[in-house]
């Protein structure tokens, strides 16, 4: 395990400075690597020059400096964490990331597990047993440079990594990969150079700072170019029509979303949990209606998690409805507030669905609601879905999709009766009773909604 680093100069001028900002970079970077560090240089005529040493870079700082100068173009350098299956008592250079070949240099971080049957199948060479070293000679031997074909010589990796690698040949550019684990990149607008590692505090921006910082997208292959071109191809190819999973309560927002992916051609199947909820019966009634009338699978989980949880007025004996004539207060606020709720559907959701190979998962999830509950909010949504990569196995990508995440009631209502969504079947109330209560922030701004767009709602309220 390490953290990986790299940069690409675009203005020599300022190589002193460049390296100084390199130098605190890899010294912040010692949390994630404490047993060796290495920098190697790429000049302006494909020659190297090269620092490695056991230890830490904060206490060997003099090796830090002194190593860039004005015909400097790329740097790759690497801080070690020696991993146990990788572990080499008696170390020496040799041992010591980045590895250099012919013409690759590259520094990784992740496990290659299959690293000696690809050095059998291409009868590779390398000078330490530590995996990571068969990467220069395999790309040597294989790669011709070119972004597009080197997506097809990761493919052959079983095991994680981020990759920063350097062409001697082509010292104007950087090549960036990556699976699961993490590349960020930062664009010094003082430096004029653009500076990559594996976090992005590593950087250390501060406000104001002339720094552009960017997360680099999991499953990708990148070259940046000294012209500040960057080129990204995705390791995995992102699906036209999806198999969805949508989380499912069996009402109007998820409902609508269910329909609008299915009339979109997506292949689609509902996913329903009964966690001891007020109104469990009646939306179990309701989604089974709704899977029906659509003609698509649905899953239900019973859980006793949210009993056990307690704390919240929406499971069954846990306290009084927040109600009013109108229904308007319950609307404004998340009086109803289970505690983590979504988290937990969407994480169930998100095993089930690579389980059982969807290719993403889906809700209801809009902004009306977003006003009121925090988990309803579409940045919600944002970042689950950059954290996707990392709670799925490899290669097994699962996108995090919000059909109406950007619609209030009245416009999902809307979209819904244009698309013949089966809005006669949903159940909206937080209560369990015969009929809509009327009353509550569900059943206002169910009402209010079907009026705003002059249609008549087609449940029945206990009192019209």
């Amino acid at each position: 395990m390490c953290s990986v680093s790299g940069v690409l100069i675009l203005n020599p001028k300022n190589f002193d400075k460049v390296e100084r900002k390199l130098a605190d970079i890899l010294k912040r970077a010692e949390d994630r690597g404490r047993d060796s560090f290495g920098i190697v240089v790429i000049q302006k005529d494909g020659t190297v020059k090269v620092r490695k040493s056991i230890g830490e870079p904060s206490e060997k700082e003099e090796l830090l400096y002194g190593i860039l100068d004005e015909d400097s173009r790329v740097v790759i350098a690497n801080n070690r964490a020696e991993p146990t299956t990788e572990y080499v008592r008696q170390k020496t250079e040799e041992d010591i990331q980045p590895f250099i070949g012919d013409r690759y240099i590259v520094t990784h971080n992740g496990i290659i597990a299959n690293d000696l049957e690809l050095e059998k199948k291409y009868e590779l060479k390398r000078k330490t047993k530590i995996d990571s070293a068969i990467l220069p000679s395999l790309l040597d031997k294989t790669w011709d440079g070119n972004l597009g074909t080197l997506k097809g010589i990761l493919e052959q990796i079983r095991g994680s990594f981020a990759l920063v690698i350097g062409d001697k040949r082509n010292p104007d550019r950087i090549f960036l990969a990556q699976n699961f684990k993490p590349l960020y990149m930062a664009y010094d607008y003082w430096l004029e150079s653009i500076f990559f590692t594996s976090l992005d505090e590593y950087f250390d921006v501060k406000p104001f700072d002339p720094v552009n910082v960017t997360k680099l997208e999991p499953y990708s292959v990148v070259m940046v170019s000294s012209n500040k071109q960057i080129t990204t191809l995705p390791i995995i190819e992102k699906r036209k029509k999806h198999k969805v999973l949508v989380v499912a309560s069996g009402g109007l927002d998820s409902t609508v979303a269910a329909t609008k992916l299915l009339r979109e051609g997506h292949e689609v199947t509902l996913i329903h949990f009964n966690y001891h909820h007020k109104a469990e019966e009646r939306e179990r009634e309701a989604v089974r209606k709704i899977a029906e009338y659509l003609q698509v699978p649905l899953i239900e989980i019973n859980t006793d998690l949210f009993k056990m949880i307690g704390h919240a007025t929406l499971i069954k004996g846990g306290g009084e409805i927040v109600k009013d004539r109108k229904g308007e207060e319950g609307a404004e606020f998340a009086h109803e507030w289970v505690p983590a709720r979504n988290l937990i559907f969407f994480s169930a959701a998100l095993a089930i669905a690579e389980a059982y190979g969807y290719d993403a998962i889906a809700s209801g999830i809009n902004l009306e609601e977003a006003g009121a509950y925090p988990d309803n909010e579409m940045e919600f949504i944002r970042m689950l879905s950059k954290l996707s990569p990392y709670a799925t196995g490899p290669n097994k990508k699962v996108e995090v999709l919000m059909p109406v995440g950007n619609l209030v009631k009245h416009e999902i209502v809307k979209l819904g009766y244009e698309i013949g969504a089966p809005l006669h079947l949903t159940w909206s109330c937080y209560e369990g009773g015969q009929k809509h209560c009327g009353k509550c922030g569900p059943c206002y701004m169910r009402r209010v909604a079907f009026k705003i767009n002059g249609l008549r709602d087609p449940v029945e309220y206990a009192e019209e």
